[in-house]
Formats: C-alpha cells, sequence, structure tokens
C-alpha cells in the first residue's frame, strides 16, 4: 500500500545543537489543532545521540501510525519515496523554492546517510 498526498507545508527542525533533527511534511495549515486533524502527514525524525537510523511517524487521514525504519528514500525536486520496513509506502509531491528544499534536503541527508537517492 502506498500513502500518497501533496505537502502543503514543509518544515525543518533541530534541537540540542543537531543531535535530534526532523523534516515533517504536511497538508494541514499551521494553526490548525492537532485534534481537528483529517488530513495526512509524514514526520522524519532522527535522534543522534543514540546510534538509531531515521524513523517516520505518520497520519493516513484515518488513523496514527509510526515507529517505522526508513530502508530507502529517493528525492527528487518536486517528489519524494519512501519505502519502509513495513507494508507501506510513501509518496509526497511537494512544490518549494530553491533555498527551502536545499534546507529540507540537507536535513534527510544528514538523518538518512547512504539511505537517501538523490535523483534528478
Amino acid at each position: 500500500m502506498t500513502l500518497a498526498f501533496d505537502a502543503t507545508r514543509i518544515d525543518c527542525f533541530d534541537a540540542l545543537g543537531g543531535e535530534i533533527l526532523q523534516v515533517t511534511f504536511d497538508t494541514a495549515p499551521e494553526d490548525q489543532d492537532e485534534d481537528q486533524r483529517s488530513t495526512p502527514y509524514i514526520l522524519i525524525s532522527r535522534n543522534f545521540e543514540f546510534s538509531c537510523s531515521a524513523t517516520i511517524e505518520w497520519y493516513d487521514g484515518y488513523d496514527y501510525d509510526g515507529g517505522a525504519e526508513i530502508i530507502t528514500l529517493t528525492l527528487r525536486r518536486t517528489r519524494m519515496t519512501i519505502h519502509v520496513d513495513q507494508k507501506l509506502d510513501f509518496e509526497v509531491t511537494f512544490h518549494l523554492p530553491d533555498k527551502q528544499f536545499n534546507k529540507m534536503t540537507f536535513f534527510l541527508r544528514k538523518m538518512m546517510g547512504d539511505r537517501i537517492y538523490i535523483a534528478d
């Protein structure tokens, strides 16, 4: 099964001096309360304090889930596909200015290491 959506908002966060990195791909307005959510999102995070790989959590429009390990992530200029260790894939489209795309790419490369493929 594939969870596919067009992200209208992408945010990159770091905490503890870069020890924790997160990238969120969201479809909800920033001012919307989470308990009112009815549209999908994906949160990719990595905690470098511990020797674990990046993980993903999501809301598919019905239920929250997460904790899956990302096997591969393919990034294109307007699209990202993710394969995880469960029977679910993700395909997210987006439209970002160059500066924001470069920041997102930096975060994802740092979190994913050799599990990311940057495609043309």
